[in-house]
């Protein structure tokens, strides 16, 4: 996660001077990667940004106020002069209700959303680092540790919550459990975690290079962690440089035996049928970054369409919430009526019939809504957008198997601490030809060029780059050749490459034979050149 954490003007003036707001910020961000670390997760700090002057927006009032300014100034303001996957803003104020952080659900690599707020409020690195973790848990697709999902983690032992936990008066977690790792790894599944896969270049990352903290700085060939935790016979831990004979080092996808994988082996396989493999290029010890087809492409059987590399369906994001099959009957209040762990056996769960999300939505309630504004309002949705809104599942094995007389939705989890956790998927298809985007039911054509496809020639895809990813046997740009491959640029450059030398090999062969030739004749002109 390419991290950019934001210190507002009241919680600068905590601390006597730039600098020691600075090092706390990176402090707390270091903490939050050592939380992340046991889910194979990184959390890299590319910047630091303190309000040392005044607020870049009125951060004041609630929570959700709060939030929803700071996501629109990161889209308009931060973004276009700093790319980077998340950002978290610290603020001094208190909110107006009694929360102490709020973030955006399932929203990493969102242009849009992909963000949380903290309150700065201890003097304690360790405790709002774990704020600032658990805002970006629920940004990661985590919800909550509820008493009726039997969570457990380390942190259970010594009296303290999970870092997932609803908030106990208990000292907060210092660990993730075993709920938050199986919410992780479903929305990686889902695709939701598609701009995670790059690896930032050393001079991006905040702060000064040091030895030891598994990151690749400035200055270093590789870091495998303190001399007592290396195992890696690649990398020497004391100085962070590659031993002699080694080209790269252990862990990156395409090194293997402290050398390179040679170019086209399979670095990444596709998580999801909007995705797309990755290959080797034969030059990086690291897998490319992540590609996948085109927003708009269909999937599904053609039932929904691809969006940022996930395959979002009302039925798929109705069992995320509620769980499939008997699984989803296990859950605690709140969450479909189960009283603690005593339901009985219950169907998946499915949405209700489009009739019925329409009745639901329209009510501009907490129970069915188009969004929520900055005051905390609801907005109820349009007809033709009901099917945008809020997310409205029941139990049963058939779709609207309901009457419309008993036309109710199941009572989606509603945590207090996070934004838009019950609403339906940008890129969900809300009915033929069209997709869900700003809880607005749109035209597919408003996801881009959808006529990239006819350009591969039957023999290709499009990738989220605009480009054909063309079927084995068929060559780049177009698949219009036989012959080509998947294979990535990197590849086919060093091929070429590869040729041009041996021509010139044996260019340089041929002359030297007739240069030979010349000096052995008798009464011969020659000219070499």
């Amino acid at each position: 996660v390419e991290l950019v954490m934001v210190v507002d003007h009241a919680a600068f003036q905590y601390y006597p001077n730039l600098d020691r707001v600075r090092t706390r910020t990176l402090e707390i961000a270091n903490q939050v990667d050592v939380f992340f670390q046991p889910l194979g997760v990184r959390v890299a700090l590319v910047a630091v940004e303190v309000w040392s002057e005044g607020d870049r927006f009125t951060v004041g009032g609630s929570a959700r106020a709060v939030l929803e300014r700071f996501l629109r100034w990161r889209r308009d303001e931060l973004l276009p002069r700093l790319p980077h996957d998340n950002a978290q803003l610290l603020t001094g104020a208190r909110f107006d209700d009694v929360l102490v952080g709020m973030s955006a659900q399932a929203s990493m690599c969102s242009l849009t959303r992909s963000g949380g707020v903290s309150m700065d409020h201890s003097v304690s690195v360790l405790v709002v680092a774990s704020t600032v973790a658990h805002q970006l848990g629920h940004n990661l697709g985590m919800r909550h540790d509820s008493a009726g999902r039997f969570c457990h983690c380390s942190d259970l032992r010594q009296d303290r919550g999970c870092i997932m936990a609803l908030p106990t008066g208990l000292t907060p977690g210092l660990s993730f459990s075993n709920c938050s790792r199986q919410d992780l790894e479903r929305s990686l599944r889902r695709g939701q975690g598609w701009c995670l896969s790059n690896i930032p270049e050393p001079p991006r990352l905040a702060g000064t290079p040091r030895c030891g903290n598994h990151f690749l700085e400035l200055g270093e060939g590789c870091d495998c962690g303190l001399s007592v935790e290396c195992t890696d016979p690649c990398c020497n831990s004391s100085s962070c440089q590659l031993l002699p004979g080694a080209a790269c080092a252990t862990g990156a996808a395409c090194c293997q035996d402290c050398q390179l994988r040679h170019a086209g082996h399979l670095c990444r396989e596709p998580h999801g049928e909007c995705d797309l493999p990755e290959f080797c290029d034969g030059v990086s010890p690291h897998c490319p970054p992540d590609t996948f087809l085109q927003d708009g492409q269909p999937c599904a059987g053609g039932q929904s369409v691809c969006y940022s590399g996930a395959c979002a369906t009302y039925e798929g994001q109705c069992q995320q919430l509620l769980g499939p099959g008997t699984a989803g009957a296990r859950q605690g209040p709140g969450l479909g009526g189960c009283a603690e762990a005593h339901c009985a056996p219950a169907a998946g769960a499915v949405p209700v019939s489009g009739s019925c999300m329409a009745s639901l939505n329209a009510k501009g309630n907490e129970h069915g809504h188009c969004g929520q504004l900055p005051n905390g309002s609801y907005v109820a949705c349009a007809q033709w957008d009901a099917g945008c809104g809020m997310l409205q599942c029941q139990r049963g094995s058939v779709r609207g198997d309901r009457s419309e007389g008993s036309c109710q939705g199941t009572l989606l989890p509603g945590d207090e601490d996070v934004s838009d956790a019950a609403m339906v998927l940008p890129g969900t298809a809300c009915s033929p030809g069209k997709v869900c985007l700003q809880h607005r039911c749109q035209d597919v054509s408003v996801l881009g060029d959808q006529q990239c496809r006819s350009k591969c020639n039957g023999h290709g895809v499009c990738n989220n780059h605009g480009h054909c990813h063309c079927e084995r046997g068929w060559a780049p740009p177009t698949c219009k050749s036989p012959g080509g491959s998947v294979l990535p640029t990197a590849l086919l450059l060093s091929t070429l490459l590869g040729l041009a030398l041996a021509l010139g090999l044996c260019c340089a062969r041929r002359t030297a034979l007739h240069k030979r030739l010349c000096q052995l004749g008798k009464g011969t002109s020659c000219q070499y050149r």
